[in-house]
């Protein structure tokens, strides 16, 4: 016969357990890390260009901020954003809202998508780019940086 075990006092059979979850927002440039545009205002004057940004998250929203500095002609210091001949706009992937139209950036930081829905092992964010110049604008080059960062939602 089989000896019966009974538990010991005070002690149940369960066991209880917990997780914590960490949340996870990451960001990076699937494509259009260096943008080149070749303008001028008699042959060429608009040039587009674009970045894939790639999301992967299991928050539940996210946005997507832009910082972007100077895009000044250094040898005239004629800046392209301040005088309206550089544009852009944004896709967010789900149902965020992105930058739908042509809009000259914002000085310094400015949110490109907003609330964009998250939980998602990989989406991309389009942003396009668009240089329009004319006889207004000074020969030469101009350099400019944009930082991308993602900003959880809550």
């Amino acid at each position: 016969m089989t000896p019966l075990m009974a538990p010991a006092k005070d002690k149940s059979p369960v066991v209880k357990v917990r997780a914590r979850i960490a949340g996870t927002l990451m960001l990076s440039i699937e494509s259009g890390e260096e943008i080149d545009f070749e303008v001028d205002p008699l042959n060429n004057p608009e040039d587009t260009a674009q970045t894939e940004l790639l999301v992967i998250t299991n928050l539940p929203a996210y946005s997507v901020t832009a910082l972007f500095e100077e895009f000044v002609i250094e040898d005239f210091g004629y800046d392209l954003i301040k005088n309206g001949k550089f544009f852009i706009r944004t896709k967010a992937p789900g149902s965020g809202e992105g930058i739908a139209d042509w809009t000259v950036p914002e000085e310094g930081e400015m949110v490109i998508v907003k609330f964009e829905d998250g939980f998602t092992s990989g989406e991309t964010v389009l942003i396009e780019y668009m240089l329009k110049i004319d006889f207004s604008v000074p020969p030469g080059v101009g350099k400019m940086k944009i930082v991308f960062t993602a900003v959880p939602e809550i």
